[in-house]
């Protein structure tokens, strides 16, 4: 996960909800926008993981980084961006730089967020129980949802998904590498 890009996409979907929102209706969107990406793209916005909570589906990193359980590195840039007041995720400053979102990605958010923009975070749960297969219940606990259960459940062949799956690693790979030539360059 890119921290750096994941702020620009929390940021870009906060300025819509003048830089507050429900953190719930929040990780319902970006896991929306993610699957969207993945089933358009064979990839995600956020290069996030999954879990399966009681309320459905969320995006793993971004939701310990609100409840300020993140990696410490990240963490701290996080903090220094957003807040968690509540129930609600504020942005600290709308002057975020958008410079790694591409136009699909800013296409995917902005359809989301049409579609979904007067939902409440509960009907988001209920949508999202509804409409994604790949979440199923873990009662009181919480399970990972791998992307490969995502790619079934948008009807992609055993091919693609091997493919996708070996793609998204090879990329996180490489993510990883340059991420630790910028830190020894810095």
């Amino acid at each position: 996960m890119n921290i750096h890009k994941l702020i620009e996409v929390v940021n870009y979907m906060l300025k819509k909800y003048e830089c507050r929102l429900n953190y719930t209706k929040l990780l319902k969107m970006l896991y929306l926008a993610d699957r969207q990406s993945y089933n358009d793209t064979g990839s995600s916005i956020t290069g996030d993981t999954y879990t399966a909570l009681k309320a459905g589906p969320i995006l793993s990193n971004t939701y310990n980084l609100i409840r300020n359980k993140g990696k410490q590195n990240d963490q701290s840039l996080w903090n220094s961006r957003f807040l968690k007041d509540g129930c609600d995720l504020v942005a600290l400053t709308d002057k975020i730089p958008c410079n790694t979102l591409s136009d699909y990605e800013k296409e995917v958010l902005d359809g989301i967020d049409s579609k979904f923009h007067n939902y409440t975070f509960t009907d988001l749960i209920e949508y999202t129980h509804a409409n994604c297969p790949e979440w199923k219940s873990p009662k009181d606990s919480a399970i990972p949802i791998s992307i490969e259960s995502i790619l079934q459940a948008l009807g992609k062949s055993p091919d693609e998904i091997s493919f996708l799956i070996e793609e998204e690693l090879s990329f996180a790979q490489e993510e990883a590498a340059l991420a630790q030539l910028s830190e020894l360059n810095a």
